[in-house]
């Protein structure tokens, strides 16, 4: 039960914190401007993307669960360092893009409207590790923390839409995606530490 919480709060910490970078709304308000979509649609549209989001994050995070669990086959031990390993492996990517990024500056203004919705259903690694972290829960476990990243992304992204169109939280247009970056791969990398007390101590 310990482990099931933590994994179900550790998907709606990284899927909210992860609708709050830039890159993430921001092409929603371009797209909502650029058509003049009224709010109510621009915030159907938000809810709808991110749950897309963590739909495309939780296919892709099943299908690995399902290659783990052949090749591992009986060893679930096996498993559980490969969660573990890419814990440790998605964290340091998250900083590392983080940091590779500092001088990035996107504009997506001239993007057409199908890349930037490409972008926004692109799936996300951070669902990847945390579901192999739980891969000895139940399928009725895992299914409530692929859910409960789904609502937390969509909850999240329209939140933050809905704030920036009211103008109260345009300040977040300033955080540098990188910043979410940084905070995502620590939380991973505590993620790691933390299954590594709870299986192996």
């Amino acid at each position: 039960m310990p482990l099931f919480v933590a994994i179900l709060a550790l998907a709606v910490v990284l899927a909210g914190l992860h609708m709050l970078a830039p890159d993430h709304w921001i092409p929603l308000t371009v797209i909502s401007t650029r058509l003049r979509f009224s709010r109510r649609r621009t915030y159907a549209m938000s809810a709808f993307l991110g749950i897309l989001h963590a739909g495309t994050s939780a296919t892709l995070a099943l299908i690995a669960l399902f290659i783990g669990t052949i090749v591992a086959g009986k060893y679930e031990d096996y498993l559980n360092y490969g969660a573990i390993i890419l814990l440790v492996i998605v964290g340091l990517y998250f900083i590392a893009t983080g940091y590779s990024e500092r001088d990035a500056n996107d504009d997506i203004s001239g993007a057409s409207i199908s890349t930037v919705l490409s972008i926004s259903i692109f799936p996300d690694f951070a669902l990847l590790p945390i579901i192999l972290a739980g891969a000895s829960l139940s399928p009725v476990d895992l299914g409530a923390v692929i859910a409960a990243f789904a609502l937390a992304s969509a909850l999240s992204l329209t939140i933050v839409v809905y704030g920036t169109m009211k103008s109260f939280a345009k300040g977040l247009e300033k955080i540098p995606p990188r910043y979410i970056d940084y905070i995502m791969g620590a939380i991973l990398l505590a993620t790691a530490a933390f299954v590594v007390l709870v299986d192996f101590l």
